[in-house]
């Protein structure tokens, strides 16, 4: 009871009566009458402190994520390594082994790129980065002025991901950043080694070039009418042009969104883009089970892999060429040169050559050999079906 209502209660004698005879009852209890203030205030003092502080500790911890990455390139090979840290602890270590060639910094922009896109991948929506490349890091945060095209690409693509990201970049000494620099160096050996719990990745070309999504048969060329009449059954124009696709596509067989050639006597060869297919031709041909074999002995370790695209006798007979261990180790011809010798006949008949061929498929008279007799002057050829080879039936001849 409020000090209002008891002042009101004893100006009225009944109520003093009243409020007497409850005083005795309640005195058994031990039960004693405080006056209090009114509490309206402080309640909605307290509700707004309350809900907000909740409020200003939820802007002030928000989930930060962290990024360690770094690149590494060397005379063959190039690697990015990127090190993903959660709000609660949890690490990811990825590896990926850039399979073309490129600068250093340009390495280190992919590495960056890597990392952001893993980060973006596991749901992270601030992120800071730390990086060991004073570079890299000035030119993200614009300190340095970008030079170079390619370059700026980079940059571009980089500064796109981290306004998405809410994401900013840190540099930190080469120390506290080995973790990163020794997966980048293993990504960026000849041979990618993958310690255990690491993702690893293998990229074809560099992320600034339009073609650096492998997809098969993704670009419009040759293929593409093909497919769309597998696929949705569409046609040329003109009698003519459907005619000669139908044919064309009764070769193929569109399986699961991918191309397939057909063939006779051996299983469906998957078709490869151009990017694809250099890279089929690089491992089969040097590859960790590769022995650096000749071009028609390639072309069919492709095709028993189970790969076709139409050109690739061509360019395997290219890539063989240009194969730099190839033409440093294979084996050559050591018998030394010498002129040479050319045969001369002064006229008609005056020298032959004969040579002996077969055998041949049995024909009449069991007929299988055939004795040949040519003049080096004329090029006049003579010839004859022997049965057998013996000194009386060439001496006949002759």
């Amino acid at each position: 009871m409020t000090d209002k209502p008891l002042r009101r209660a004893l100006s009225n004698p009944e109520a003093v009566g009243r409020l007497t005879l409850w005083a005795i009852e309640l005195g058994e209890f031990d039960i004693k009458y405080h006056p209090r203030a009114s509490i309206k205030g402080q309640v909605v003092a307290d509700f707004i402190a309350e809900f907000t502080r909740d409020e200003d500790k939820g802007a002030e911890e928000s989930p930060q994520w962290s990024i360690y990455t770094d690149g590494s390139s060397n005379r063959r090979a190039m690697g990015a390594g990127i090190v993903l840290l959660s709000p609660e602890g949890d690490r990811i270590e990825c590896m990926v082994h850039l399979d073309f060639p490129t600068t250093n910094n340009e390495a280190k922009y992919e590495a960056v790129v890597a990392g952001l896109d893993l980060a973006k991948a596991a749901g992270a929506e601030s992120v800071i980065i730390y990086y060991d490349s004073q570079v890299v890091t000035n030119h993200v945060n614009g300190d340095y002025e970008c030079k170079g095209e390619r370059l700026r690409r980079y940059l571009d693509q980089v500064r796109a991901r981290i306004n998405d990201l809410e994401a900013k970049v840190i540099q930190i000494p080469r120390e506290e950043n080995e973790l990163v620099d020794r997966l980048a160096k293993t990504a960026s050996a000849d041979h990618m080694i993958t310690p255990g719990n690491v993702l690893s990745f293998v990229q074809l070309s560099p992320l600034i070039d339009p073609g650096n999504m492998q997809e098969i048969c993704s670009e419009s060329n040759w293929t593409t009418p093909i497919i769309s009449y597998l696929k949705n059954g569409l046609l040329p124009d003109g009698k003519d042009a459907a005619r000669k696709l139908k044919v064309q596509a009764a070769s193929f067989i569109f399986i699961k969104d991918i191309l397939y050639k057909r063939g006779f006597s051996r299983p469906y060869l998957r078709f490869l883009g151009a990017e694809e297919a250099n890279y089929v031709m690089r491992e089969v041909h040097e590859g960790i089970c590769g022995n650096h074999s000749g071009s028609r002995s390639l072309v069919h370790k492709i095709i028993q892999a189970g790969y076709y695209w139409p050109t690739m006798q061509k360019d395997v007979e290219s890539y063989v060429k240009s194969c730099d261990k190839c033409q440093r180790f294979s084996n050559i011809i050591r018998q030394p040169t010498e002129e040479l010798t050319p045969m001369t006949a002064p006229w008609p008949f005056a020298q032959w050559g004969l040579d002996i061929m077969g055998p041949f498929p049995t024909a009449v008279r069991q007929l299988k050999f055939l004795v040949v007799g040519i003049d080096y002057f004329t090029k006049w050829v003579v010839a004859e079906a022997l049965a057998t080879i013996t000194k009386k039936n060439i001496k006949s001849f002759v």
